[in-house]
């Protein structure tokens, strides 16, 4: 306790101590003063103020105005919120969020993301310049093409858009047009000489021009219509010559099919996609130039959802098929028309066998549901919460069809693989080489799981079955009211194969008792052991693991028969079933002259001259243990005992 007491005290002057060297207040005239910052900071505010712009309050030695001093506790300290912090100064600033297009970091109100709070080398404190600055967000490679905007390889982004927000689109600073005509004059002949003769002001720019870089000349878009990049605008226009804005020289799909007329024909199918049907060509793809394939409005995905926005949703789930993933409708879609409901590319498999390999669906087994070329019964062809897109969870998916097996296994003891849900452990759901669509032949596919349980028993004495991978022989594989999903219980189990222990069991007097109440794996591993006769126990241990009482004498008594001593049992007794009680392999004198000579001068002298092969020897000997030398039973008849056996013989 005085040691405890001792330790604080000591911590207590050393703190008091430190906050007396690099505490925030210091002594002048005998007053405490509260330090600044820059009292202990010289070195940070002499880099900060190298920059070439400074934060004001950096400049004035104002730390204070955002940070709140930290003492003897290390770290930076901001006096409130980040967005707050920066509010309180820059008021107007706050209201830049209730514009219709916020930029994220301005939204987030994380300002420090593009300002340094301190000092900059550039102007507004920005931490980059110009278009470097927005390419640690944006990624750079769109707006570095081949042939870049005039505004973005010499000034910036900040040209056109606004850094924090608008109430245009793309944080533009007005409408696009309106954009474009700070620089571009619409009506000067040369602009419009290189529009082919047309008046194109009242167009949209960006309908054949991207605003950043392209791979192309004049910034035209990735993909451009074939009349655009031949400069032949009047293909599809009436001539720059006519009044106006450009006027088409025929409406919808009329003017398309001037040029596709392969298309026509393509398009007059059972399922015809309702653009094409309403002759709306302009509703997917853009008359002059886009930067997606085929010329479409948007990217493939993109595109649908643009009308099919409630399909859209249904696709938040867990698992998404590849193509919905990668927004690629078409993979299996024809966006125009076909004999195929929902305009499908295939019917069945052949529309799946278009990216998935028809090999592992057509081996000489196969799934009911593959044969008829029904995918769908078991994936959803776009999302699912359930793995590899099944319809339900795997084992409700087997069992819709399944509905007999789902009653057969309702079971006690359920192999673990169905338990779990998973009987695709076992059985390949398209197709397979053999029968019930295993994954591997009988004989080897419980090892798939169990190989475990044979590498114990290896070297040892393995149960024929068991070693062959005969399991189906004592086990049901999917359900069972046994244990371990036994076919039969006990002794039934094994007299399936084990006729002969059966019928001869019937026919003897006395019968062990684990073999008469039917529980032979009391003393047999039903796999395998490394102890001969495939027993859970050297035979001395296993007979004593029941006989208990002969296991204390065996301990204590004095005298021990050396075959019980020796755990050699079965030298004396069978372990199934005899016409002798105790279970004995011979009557009397009959067993023990199997060990013991019994014609012998020095037997005959022991036993007072008297002739003992017809004899019963356990009328006198004990036949495990005794106290008394010889294996002499505990109490003893009074001529016997002194040795005088010719008193009575």
């Amino acid at each position: 306790m005085k040691l405890t007491k001792a330790l604080s005290y000591s911590l207590l002057l050393v703190v008091i101590i430190l906050m007396g060297t690099v505490s925030c207040e210091k002594r002048i005239r005998g007053r405490l003063v509260k330090k600044k910052c820059i009292d202990c900071h010289q070195e940070e505010a002499k880099q900060f103020k190298a920059a070439k712009v400074t934060h004001s309050p950096v400049s004035k030695n104002e730390c204070e105005a955002c940070h709140r001093p930290h003492g003897v506790i290390g770290g930076v300290y901001l006096k409130s919120s980040e967005r707050e912090l920066c509010y309180a100064c820059h008021k107007d600033s706050k209201d830049m969020v209730n514009k219709k297009h916020v930029h994220a970091p301005a939204k987030e109100e994380k300002c420090v993301s593009c300002h340094n709070p301190h000092s900059s080398m550039n102007k507004n404190l920005l931490k980059g310049k110009g278009s470097e600055l927005c390419f640690i967000c944006h990624k750079e490679n769109v707006y570095t093409r081949k042939t870049l905007h005039a505004p973005l390889s010499t000034k910036g982004c900040l040209v056109c858009h606004d850094a924090h927000a608008s109430d245009y689109e793309q944080h533009l600073f007005g409408k696009k047009n309106n954009v474009c005509v700070k620089c571009h004059d619409f009506k000067k002949s040369n602009f419009i000489k290189g529009h082919m003769g047309y008046k194109v002001g009242e167009s949209s720019c960006v309908s054949c021009h991207t605003s950043h870089s392209s791979s192309n000349p004049k910034l035209l878009r990735e993909f451009i219509h074939a009349p655009l990049d031949k400069s032949e605008c009047s293909a599809c226009h009436h001539p720059p010559e006519s009044t106006g804005p450009p006027k088409l020289k025929e409406k919808g799909d009329r003017l398309c099919y001037g040029c596709h007329t392969e298309n026509q024909a393509a398009f007059t199918k059972a399922h015809i996609h309702a653009p094409v049907k309403e002759g709306n060509c302009l509703s997917c793809h853009s008359p002059h130039a886009t930067d997606n394939k085929h010329i479409t409005l948007l990217s493939d995905g993109k595109l649908c959802y643009s009308c099919h926005k409630k399909t859209k949703e249904t696709f938040k789930k867990n698992y998404v098929h590849k193509p919905i993933k990668e927004n690629d409708c078409t993979a299996c879609h024809n966006p125009h028309a076909s004999n195929n409901e929902y305009e499908l590319k295939g019917v069945g498999k052949t529309l799946c066998f278009r990216c998935h390999k028809e090999d592992a669906f057509s081996r000489s087994n196969i799934h009911e549901p593959i044969k008829k070329g029904n995918c769908v019964a078991c994936h959803n062809p776009h999302a699912s919460d359930n793995k590899f897109e099944l319809q339900q969870a795997e084992l409700e998916q087997c069992y819709t069809c399944h509905q007999k097996e789902r009653m057969r296994f309702d079971r006690v003891n359920i192999h673990t693989s169905i338990r779990i849900g998973r009987c695709v452990v076992c059985h390949n759901p398209h197709s397979t080489d053999r029968k019930r669509l295993l994954i591997q032949s009988k004989k080897r596919l419980c090892f798939k799981c169990h190989q475990g349980m044979l590498d114990e028993v290896k070297g040892g004495i393995v149960h024929p079955s068991f070693k062959k991978g005969e399991c189906l022989i004592c086990h049901d594989e999917h359900a069972s009211d046994n244990d371990f999903q036994l076919i039969e219980t006990g002794k039934e189990n094994c007299y399936r194969c084990h006729t002969g222990i059966q019928a001869s069991s019937k026919k003897k007097k006395y019968n062990h008792t684990p073999l008469k109440q039917g529980e032979c794996t009391t003393c047999h591993n039903p796999h395998g052991s490394k102890i001969k006769g495939q027993l859970n126990r050297p035979v001395g241990g296993l007979c004593l693991s029941c006989h208990t009482d002969l296991e204390d004498h065996i301990e204590k008594d004095t005298h021990k028969h050396s075959p019980a001593k020796e755990g050699r049992c079965l030298k004396c007794h069978s372990p199934h079933y005899t016409n002798t009680e105790g279970l004995l392999v011979a009557k009397g004198a009959g067993l023990c002259k199997n060990c013991h000579n019994l014609g012998t001068s020095v037997m005959a002298t022991s036993h007072g001259r008297i002739a003992i092969s017809g004899s019963d020897c356990i009328g006198c000997h004990e036949s495990h243990t005794s106290k008394n030398k010889g294996l002499l039973h505990e109490v003893l008849h009074g001529p016997f005992k002194d040795g005088n056996c010719t008193a009575c013989h």
